[in-house]
């Protein structure tokens, strides 16, 4: 005998798609918006998120039981999917949030057009379709996401003001990350952002030593504008750590 039950979904919060200037691909955006914003003229911080296939729904929860408690605001949150099944995101993501040569996959290192689509059809998009402060915007980012972050926080810090970087996936001995560090640095004299860094201390060994390495390069760098907090969450795993840093939001709007 069949039973009909009620799809269970995620209060207020939308599915549309849009479409890549950069890359041929059609993205999912998955939009969760703040109680209230229907019936209200509130202009409201963003925060971003890649791999809004698997966490879209933890950040949305996490941010909306972060805001009972008063610490963080009202957010629009934007997640960037795929329109295919979660367990088969992993070219995507390899494509997309890989910078060149970082990879051997032939199909990864698209990072720098993925960034372009953010910054030139997203951003804006998102915009002209919803109530949003174009002054406070925040990225979310783990493992390969978390590779981006700390790729755009070095590149073009200026798409977002705040950024949440979960498990950077640093695991070669010396990875490009320090030279694009080493290259903003000797062109820049001040990184304003705040940034959440942070992994847990059961991941790969290199990707806690290389997340220490670059918070501390970037502490020693003294930006004036720079607010980082790092932390290393004892007993926790890759992919277990993810709620702990998503509770990072709290330090990136203090």
């Amino acid at each position: 005998m069949s039973r009909q039950h009620t799809q269970v979904t995620i209060p207020d919060t939308e599915m549309r798609t849009l479409s890549s200037s950069y890359i041929d691909q059609e993205y999912n955006i998955l939009v969760a918006l703040p109680p209230g914003y229907v019936d209200s003229d509130k202009m409201y911080p963003t925060l971003y998120t890649t791999d809004a296939d698997l966490i879209f729904g933890a950040i949305t929860q996490i941010t909306r039981l972060l805001r009972i408690g008063q610490e963080v605001p009202e957010l629009v949150i934007v997640g960037i999917g795929y329109p295919v099944h979660w367990t088969q995101t992993q070219p995507y993501r390899e494509r997309d949030y890989v910078p060149t040569g970082w990879l051997r996959d032939p199909r990864s290192g698209e990072a720098e057009s993925f960034l372009q689509f953010i910054r030139e059809d997203l951003i804006p998009w998102v915009a002209s379709e919803y109530r949003v402060d174009s002054e406070d915007r925040c990225y979310a980012g783990h493992s390969l996401g978390g590779l981006f972050g700390v790729y755009v926080l070095l590149y073009q810090p200026d798409t977002f003001s705040r950024y949440l970087i979960g498990s950077p996936w640093m695991v070669q001995d010396d990875p490009e990350a320090f030279k694009w560090e080493s290259d903003y640095a000797a062109s820049h004299s001040d990184l304003p952002a705040r940034v959440f860094l942070a992994a847990g201390s059961l991941e790969p060994e290199s990707v806690v030593a290389n997340t220490r390495r670059m918070s501390e390069a970037l502490q020693d760098r003294g930006y004036d504008s720079l607010q980082l907090t790092s932390r290393i969450f004892e007993g926790q795993t890759h992919a277990s750590v993810i709620p702990y840093v998503l509770t990072g939001l709290n330090l990136v709007y203090k």
